[in-house]
């Protein structure tokens, strides 16, 4: 939480945030600063303070004691900017790794209501090293004399126990039944707590819904394996609780600007069509890509167009057998959320408007990646098994892209011939899913869980294992996307490349032109909600962001500062992965999916070539080198004096 240094801010060096770095073995604080801020990264805050913390550190295993993990908040977040509720996870992944192992640092972000409360405790940045002597819960209260810190040993009961068993105790523990919700929730399920075997466990985030309702509705850290980081300090979960919101409202333009963003053109696609003529929310990718004939199928290979039109979001809205009700964040008019409940007995009224009123039990939600991945991409085409499969995925604490991408993998590598693993699983095959899923989370399968390349490595098929520098792609191919490589976290939430080739009329996808272009000149400008706490959804332009700070901080800003924090903060990850001895050749693709190559000829994409890609990675490059060097992180990127364990 950004605080006024004295009197009224002028710029936003008048401002500074408490930074406490706290020592999990000990059970105390080694150092609480206030830090004033420097900069527009300093003061935007989420990853632009996070990858400067971590560059102190030289890090060779990331699940040891003194690696770092960093939580922090951006400036929006907590307040009434629409929607401002991100709180950030960054350390040094277990994933995403050098081939010589070093790992490379990242960052995941979590909406729902954990970062407001931890915002509200008084912490800016809160620095977690060491592990905790038993397993245990991080209890983070707000006072008078400033945010305490304690570690609680868990109950033995909830050691083991998946997300849904934790947050009830939780909530039951910390918020005393009074219904005023003081106390938000970040968790691991059972994936996370089996740190060793598991490499792409999420953080889980409780929601002010879910605590209402008692339904699943949780938001993650998902990505690149920050739940195996918090795991590895033996920390079950940690509880933000804070009885007084310091709830910044701004000026009058706010309201203007919050009504563009819930209202406005900019979220009309994350929008039900039922709320101002939405188009959908993400779920309206799945018939989109397909109809394109480049939706993931089988595991990245999709033979035409339209093969998964049953676990269409359209589809399944339709169907008899369903109730969904659009829902939306605290605070937020998007309604971007596609819940699916049951029909009642006696069936689904007509009337949409009296079915939202009377449903059955709650089956899940449709989310564009997990509902992909976990359906059409394992070739699994019924919508019951394709909600409960996501559903189960944030119930045991995976990382829902990374856990069925790996086992898409397992299931090409079955199909292929290769042998049999994983029982012999096959695409189409829900209940060994199910099986599959639970062995890992309880660290019962020893190597599935380490990530897509980690199982290559061991057993072959390195050419159709789909990840970029140990990151497994996302729902979207990446025959489409030749900016995989060059993203710092995820790869469709730091490099805003992977819709091109369907949505850009203007696409020119056999162009080292176009690809360099976007890849190095507009791709990372999403990265800026990764600074200030905003929602993705919100689609904010830099104008509307600077305009917001004005209205809530009262110090001038602009567009062009949004973007020059965001671009230095990327461009610092990508110094950090020189620091940690990445070579040139580890930005690449599956070889598979190269013209030519198995999964590079398909109906719906046919333009990768090898040559191609090559040329693009070469010219971006040797851009980003530059600019390292231009904007001052040369001393950053040279390697470390640690060798990989």
């Amino acid at each position: 939480m950004l605080k006024p240094v004295n009197g009224t801010p002028g710029d936003v060096t008048d401002y500074s945030c408490t930074r406490i770095e706290y020592d999990l073995a000990a059970g105390r604080e080694v150092s609480v600063e206030d830090h004033r801020v420097q900069d527009d990264m300093d003061f935007l805050g989420g990853i632009g303070r996070s990858f400067k913390i971590l560059s102190g550190y030289d890090v060779s295993d990331p699940f040891a004691p003194d690696a770092p993990l960093v939580i922090n908040t951006g400036c929006f977040t907590g307040t009434q900017f629409m929607t401002g509720l991100r709180a950030y996870f960054s350390g040094y992944s277990p994933l995403k790794r050098t081939r010589a192992g070093m790992p490379m640092p990242v960052w995941s972000a979590m909406s729902g209501s954990f970062g407001r409360k931890f915002s509200y405790t008084g912490i800016g940045d809160l620095i977690l090293t060491g592990r905790a002597a038993v397993p245990s819960f991080l209890v983070i209260r707000q006072t008078d004399d400033g945010p305490d810190i304690s570690v609680v040993e868990a109950p033995s009961h909830l050691v083991g126990a998946r997300v849904r068993e934790k947050m009830f105790y939780l909530d039951e523990r910390y918020n005393d039944g009074d219904k005023n919700y003081h106390a938000h929730f970040a968790v691991l399920g059972p994936a996370g707590e089996n740190w060793e075997t598991v490499w792409y466990a999420a953080v889980v985030g409780s929601t002010q819904e879910q605590l209402m309702s008692g339904e699943d509705k949780w938001r993650f850290a998902g990505r690149l394996g920050m739940g195996s980081v918090l795991g590895s300090k033996n920390i079950l979960g940690i509880v933000a609780r804070a009885e007084t919101d310091y709830y910044r409202k701004g000026d009058d333009r706010l309201k203007a600007i919050n009504n563009e963003i819930g209202r406005g053109e900019q979220s009309r696609g994350y929008r039900h069509p039922n709320n101002r003529n939405g188009l959908g929310g993400t779920g309206k990718n799945s018939k989109i890509l397909d109809g394109f004939g480049v939706l993931p199928y089988r595991n990245f290979e999709p033979p035409g167009e339209n093969v998964a039109v049953p676990v269409h979001l359209e589809t399944m809205r339709e169907s008899d057998d369903f109730i969904v009700i659009d829902k939306s964040c605290y605070g937020c008019q998007i309604t971007c959320h596609q819940d699916f409940y049951d029909v009642p007995e006696g069936g689904k009224d007509p009337d949409w408007r009296k079915a939202r009123r009377n449903h059955g039990e709650y089956l899940g939600r449709f989310e564009f990646e997990p509902m992909e991945l976990s359906g059409a991409n394992l070739g699994i085409l019924d919508p019951h098994d394709n909600l409960e499969l996501a559903r189960l995925d944030d119930d045991l604490g995976f990382d829902t892209i990374s856990a069925n991408v790996v086992i898409s993998f397992l299931m090409d590598y079955n199909a292929r011939g290769n042998g049999t693993v994983a029982d012999g699983v096959t695409f189409g095959d829900a209940e060994g899913v199910r099986r599959l899923k639970e062995d890992i989370a309880y660290g019962r399968e020893r190597l599935f869980g380490k990530g897509v390349r980690a199982i290559a490595e061991e057993i072959g098929g390195e050419a159709f294992a789909m990840h970029a520098k140990g990151v497994e792609f996302s729902a979207y191919l990446g025959q489409t996307n030749p900016g995989y490589p060059f993203a710092v976290a995820g790869g469709h939430m730091s490099m805003r490349t992977f819709l091109l080739y369907v949505m850009d009329p203007d696409c020119k996808p056999d162009s080292a032109d176009y690809w360099v272009r976007n890849i190095t000149e507009e791709g990372w400008k999403m990265v800026n909600k990764d600074l200030h706490g905003g929602c993705l959804f919100t689609m904010a332009p830099p104008d509307q962001v600077s305009e917001g700070i004005e209205a809530v901080f009262g110090v001038p800003f602009s567009a062009e500062r949004v973007l020059d924090a965001t671009y230095r903060a990327h461009i610092l990850g990508f110094a950090l992965e020189q620091k940690q001895g990445i070579t040139p050749d580890e930005y690449d693709l599956p070889s598979d999916i190269f013209v030519g190559q198995s999964k590079g000829d398909l109906p719906g994409v046919r333009f990768l070539t090898r040559e191609l890609f090559e040329e693009v990675r070469t010219r971006v490059l040797e851009r980003l080198h530059r600019d390292v060097e231009t904007l001052g992180y040369g001393d950053h990127a040279a390697p470390a004096s640690v060798q990989a364990v």
